[in-house]
């Protein structure tokens, strides 16, 4: 895509993880903008994966990203709710639990404002999983992943 590098969606993640975190403290828009803020984050954080794949300027196969995504809940999370936002439904699942998709959300609304603060939860398996923790957790994986494989640059403490 333009001589677009996987950093560019790197880079998206990053921007998306933003906008939840906005999500919860409070955005305009709405139940369904912080509906769509969350799911493209899903979305951006799953397909990092083909971009790596895809960019040939690093040493990355699909494998190496199916075993990351197998490595962690979070990521499996992610896959499923990517996935089965992608597809209209989940016809095949990281998690093992096909019906994984965000079940609840509490929304506070700042009165005079325009502004709603959303917490959404996903279930899978039998379990609720704030959808903050989840992105959190599923930046932190890659990024120890990329900084580990040398494809980030090192961070000044």
């Amino acid at each position: 895509m333009l001589n677009h590098t996987w950093l560019d969606q790197w880079e998206r993640v990053q921007r998306g993880l933003k906008e939840v975190r906005s999500v919860y403290r409070g955005a305009p828009g709405g139940t369904p903008a912080a509906v769509d803020a969350v799911q493209s984050f899903f979305e951006s954080v799953h397909h990092l994966k083909d971009w790596l794949a895809n960019d040939p300027s690093v040493q990355f196969t699909r494998k190496d990203g199916d075993a990351l995504i197998a490595s962690s809940n979070d990521l499996k999370l992610c896959a499923d709710l990517a996935n089965g936002s992608k597809h209209f439904s989940l016809t095949q699942t990281r998690t093992g639990d096909l019906g994984t998709d965000i079940k609840r959300n509490d929304a506070t609304v700042f009165v005079g404002t325009g502004t709603t603060a959303h917490r959404f939860y996903i279930q899978s398996n039998g379990v609720e999983h704030d959808v903050l923790d989840v992105a959190e957790a599923a930046v932190a994986a890659w990024d120890a992943f990329l900084s580990q494989k040398g494809l980030l640059p090192a961070r000044t403490p």
